[in-house]
């Protein structure tokens, strides 16, 4: 096992970008991929709207069916991964077995490798519960992905395909290699602005911008829940005269509030059973057999509770007046199916978005509007350097870069540091001014890896066998635009994220990379 894990390795991902594995797996000649000709298969009908994960598992996060007229082929079950986190991973594994096994998929598409990247040749060298032992070391560790602990253990017939252009995911490597020179003195040299900034606002900013500012920190820090800044912010709109009409996912995570108010939860559960019963006692044959699945499947959690109230308020339509006889369980349903309707992602941004709006009601001065712009950036600056904008966030880097050239927020910072008596003699980060394009081209070349992903993806897809489901996982960084890419090639999707509860330890993503050998390889290799 020593030799075969030398000679095939191990494709591991990083967090947003970069797989962890330096050297590219190909078994099939780049060049033979561009030059062949494919013929799309006929494939079967492929309703996503009807896909289920177990909820102990994974989330559908967004759905998209192609019009008829789009590209015929499987639809495309896209994972946004978050590498090296061990709890995402098995479940990412449980994921794909559950498919694997009600859906017949059996093409799972990876970023970090190119070509046959599939780990399942390792079955031959030891039984079930020595690979299980040894893959889940890996697991932990961040050395495997959960498709490859999967595609270790399993008895599925699985094909692990690496999307990867070569050249690019070199350059993309390089890129965070030369980022790693920089990154420490430059976090060092934001955080010391970031300090005099600080030190600034309470002699700069009136007091409702540094209530504003206060509030701010501490929703970053989780020390104010989300649920009371929302409160705060719409709060502080409404004193401004600022209209929430545009912020759809804002009003419908504050009626979702509203609504929690109303509601008596244990009366609801108590009413849940109450209902079920009465229901079954008004359905007949087939109905009340799926009745009594459709509730086992609830409580082993095979189905989202969303799902099984779908399914529940369907089921009473012609039998009961739920609203009325059980009015608790109904709210409750209602409540459910509202925060199902909360999009994470659009609330984060509608809420940064609202949180400029009142900063800038805020303002009673430019000095306030230059001092607030200056921490903006170094907030910006922070994650560029730690690899952890957005794509929208590092779009809106792009769109005005002299923002961020802390040369030029110098003379401003002393200006005032003399003015209001401070001994901080701020100083530019020459660091960063000087190498801020070749910081940037680590997300540019991120950029480009979707394009190629998009070209590989296709050109897979078209190969791939009559079956009506393929997954593609990559960090989640990729997530928005290879969804914009499925849909612009026209590709039906479903956007599943593994259920996670513990943040992932960036150093392992870091060791991992920089080709750091851990405790598993020294022993295996101690045995040569």
């Amino acid at each position: 096992m020593t030799e075969c894990l030398r000679k095939r390795g191990f494709s591991e991902s990083w967090l947003f970008y970069l797989p962890m594995n330096k050297k590219l797996k190909k078994t099939i000649p780049f060049f033979l991929l561009l030059s062949l000709i494919y013929v799309n298969p006929v494939f079967p009908s492929t309703p996503l709207k009807n896909l289920q994960i177990p909820s102990q598992f994974g989330t559908i996060k967004e759905v998209f069916e192609a019009p008829q007229a789009g590209r015929p082929g499987p639809a495309i079950i896209q994972i946004q991964d978050a590498h090296c986190n061990y709890e995402a991973q098995k479940n990412l594994a449980q994921i794909l077995d559950y498919l694997a096994r009600e859906k017949k998929l059996r093409l799972i598409m990876v970023e970090g490798g190119s070509g046959d990247v599939s780990l399942s040749f390792l079955r031959d060298f030891a039984d079930k519960k020595a690979r299980e032992e040894v893959a889940e070391k890996y697991l932990r560790d961040g050395k495997i992905s959960g498709e490859e602990y999967l595609d270790i253990v399993s008895d599925h017939n699985l094909e692990l395909f690496g999307i990867e252009d070569p050249a690019l995911y070199d350059s993309n490597l390089d890129s965070f290699l030369n980022i790693e020179a920089y990154k420490e003195q430059g976090l060092n040299d934001i955080n010391g602005l970031a300090a005099i900034v600080e030190a600034l606002k309470p002699h700069m900013f009136n007091p409702e911008l540094i209530e504003l500012d206060a509030q701010k920190r501490a929703f970053k820090h989780k020390a104010l829940p989300l649920v009371k800044y929302v409160t705060y912010l719409a709060e502080s709109a409404q004193k401004k005269s600022i209209s929430l009409s545009e912020c759809q996912q804002v009003n419908l995570f504050r009626e979702s509030l509203e609504l929690e108010k109303t509601i008596d939860f244990k009366q609801a559960e108590s009413q849940r059973s109450a209902f079920i019963k009465d229901l079954a006692q008004k359905l007949q044959g087939a109905s009340i057999k799926e009745l009594i699945d459709k509730t086992a499947d609830f409580k082993d959690k095979k189905i989202s509770a969303q799902e099984f109230y779908d399914f529940l308020r369907n089921a009473a339509q012609d039998h009961l007046d739920l609203a009325a006889a059980y009015p608790q369980f109904d709210a409750y349903m209602r409540y459910v199916a509202m925060g199902r309707n909360i999009d994470a992602e659009k609330l984060i941004r509608e809420i940064s978005e609202l949180e400029a709006r009142v900063r800038q009601e805020l303002f009673v001065n430019n000095d306030e509007r230059r001092l607030s712009d200056i921490s903006e950036a170094l907030d910006t600056l922070d994650q560029f350097l730690r690899l952890d904008l957005t794509p929208a966030e590092y779009d809106a880097m792009q769109a005005d870069r002299s923002r961020y050239v802390t040369a030029g927020w110098i003379v401003f910072l002393s200006d005032s540091c003399r003015r209001y008596g401070l001994p901080s003699r701020p100083v530019a980060s020459t660091v960063i001014d000087e190498n801020f394009d070749a910081l940037d081209s680590f997300y540019k070349v991120g950029i480009d890896r979707e394009q190629a992903f998009m070209r590989n993806i296709a050109r897979k897809i078209n190969t791939a066998s009559d079956s009506s489901y393929v997954a593609v996982i990559t960090g989640g960084f990729h997530t928005s635009g290879l969804s914009r890419l499925f849909k612009e090639h026209g590709y039906s999707y479903a956007v599943v994220t593994p259920s996670i509860s513990q943040r992932s330890d960036p150093s392992i993503y870091y060791s991992v990379l920089r080709g750091e050998q851990g405790e598993l390889e020294d022993t295996y290799l101690a045995e040569d």
